[in-house]
């Protein structure tokens, strides 16, 4: 995965690496609504568990991406994503249990 971590002299987008491990990709069809109202059609979600995967702040790095005016990016068995939206699911005792990235 690489997140943008600002932009160089020529306005290009610059990032920084990470490997996330033990996640899940599943096909999707769902839509999503984005930063700035409008649709996006997601391809996969990409299932990141509190247990199991590589510890990783998905939130922070998708609005510290934003904010630097650049993308989250992920790369999967070959195929790069680009993360549309992040989302954090708690279990039935309100403790978080695993992120659902949303990728198109």
């Amino acid at each position: 995965m690489k997140v943008c971590t600002g932009t160089d002299l020529y306005q290009n987008q610059t990032f920084e690496g990470f490997t996330v491990e033990h996640v899940h990709l599943q096909p999707t069809d769902r839509i999503v609504k984005g930063t700035n109202n409008t649709d996006h059609q997601l391809t996969s979600i990409l299932f990141a568990d509190a247990r199991h995967s590589t510890a990783f702040d998905w939130r922070g790095a998708f609005d510290s991406a934003h904010l630097r005016g650049g993308d989250v990016f992920v790369t999967v068995r070959g195929v790069e994503y680009t993360v549309l939206s992040v989302d954090a699911l708690y279990d039935d005792t309100d403790r978080f249990h695993h992120w659902e990235i949303g990728l198109g």
